[in-house]
């Protein structure tokens, strides 16, 4: 079994640098011993299975879309070419400035809240929204509050109730069979 799902490894890698998630990864593995964790609920080899699945369906058909020259134009009315189903939001903010890129949450592509890993696939306008943004911090707290939720289920053997995000932070309730 692995330690951590890939969409957690995914959260954890896009709010940490690199570096922050190995040590991460390293501290709580000599913290908590596959050993001495709880086993696992049973429905999650069964959400893994459906991501890999969800995953390998979409990357088949990512991998199909054609590779052409894109328009995107930033917020402050600079247009910058790019290349569909390749430029993601990360590419287009480490372009303009490494710190740019570190501090950003989440991207609005069209209007429409957008991963910042996930390729552009047309002419796009684009905006790199922050945590100062209040868009930004929903979604950083909506990703924590998944973060959370996995933690419970892989540590405690909780069920998810009801979260995720309320207006200033997040939280998650759980149940338990023997609490």
């Amino acid at each position: 079994m692995r330690l951590f799902s890939p969409s957690l490894l995914a959260s954890l890698t896009r709010t940490f640098r690199p570096r922050m998630v190995e040590n991460l990864t390293c501290a709580v593995g000599h913290a908590v011993s596959e050993t001495s964790m709880p086993p696992p609920p049973e429905f999650i080899e069964h959400r893994i299975k459906i991501w890999e699945k969800l995953k390998q369906e979409y990357d088949a058909f990512a991998a199909n879309q054609p590779r052409i020259l894109i328009a995107i134009t930033l917020a402050d009315g600079n247009c910058i070419q790019g290349t569909a189903w390749e430029t993601t939001p990360t590419q287009i903010a480490l372009g303009i400035r490494k710190s740019l890129a570190e501090s950003c949450v989440i991207a609005k592509v069209n209007g429409q809240l957008w991963d910042m890993d996930r390729p552009l696939e047309g002419d796009s306008t684009l905006e790199l929204l922050k945590f100062d943004n209040k868009e930004g911090q929903q979604v950083f707290w909506h990703s924590s509050a998944h973060v959370l939720g996995e933690a419970l289920e892989l540590f405690f053997s909780g069920h998810l109730c009801y979260g995720p995000p309320i207006e200033e932070g997040f939280y998650y309730d759980m149940w338990h069979p023997d609490w």
